[in-house]
Parts: structure tokens; C-alpha cells; sequence
């Protein structure tokens, strides 16, 4: 299944602050949501832990594409 991460500045700009913010690049966030350990939160979103950050973020499916969209919430230090 084919893995898209939603940059739109739009609805991700929380993320992508905190990203800058602690010096965590898009690859290791794609690293995280791929390989890290995944919690279900009670909220419907998911958070994947890895190395010394961990990601929430949403997750749908399109089965007629095999495609799993992410739309990154926002990224915690440990």
C-alpha cells in the first residue's frame, strides 16, 4: 500500500512548526510513521514514537487506490 503525507501548509501548519521548532526533518517523519511504534489515541488519531520524537497524526485509506493518506497533527519531544 502506497504511503502519501499531506503537506498542505493549510492544514498541517501546527506540525510543520514544530518540526522547525525541534529540528525534525520530513524524511524522519516519514521514518517515524513507517517503522516507529503506534498507539491509537482515544480521538480516532494515531501516534507513532521514534528515536526522540513522536508524531500524531491522521490516517485514512482509499481502498479502490491502495493509498493511505497522513495528515501529520502535531509532533511531541520525549
Amino acid at each position: 500500500m502506497e504511503l502519501k503525507i499531506n503537506w498542505n501548509h493549510r492544514r498541517c501548519k501546527h506540525a510543520i512548526e514544530r518540526m522547525w521548532l525541534r529540528g525534525v526533518s520530513a524524511d524522519e517523519v516519514k521514518d517515524a510513521i513507517i517503522k516507529g511504534n503506534k498507539v491509537k489515541q482515544n480521538s480516532g488519531l494515531i501516534e507513532a514514537f521514534f528515536r526522540f520524537f513522536s508524531v500524531v497524526y491522521d490516517e485514512q485509506i482509499v481502498m479502490n487506490k491502495e493509498i493511505r493518506k497522513i495528515f501529520p497533527v502535531t509532533l511531541k519531544l520525549w
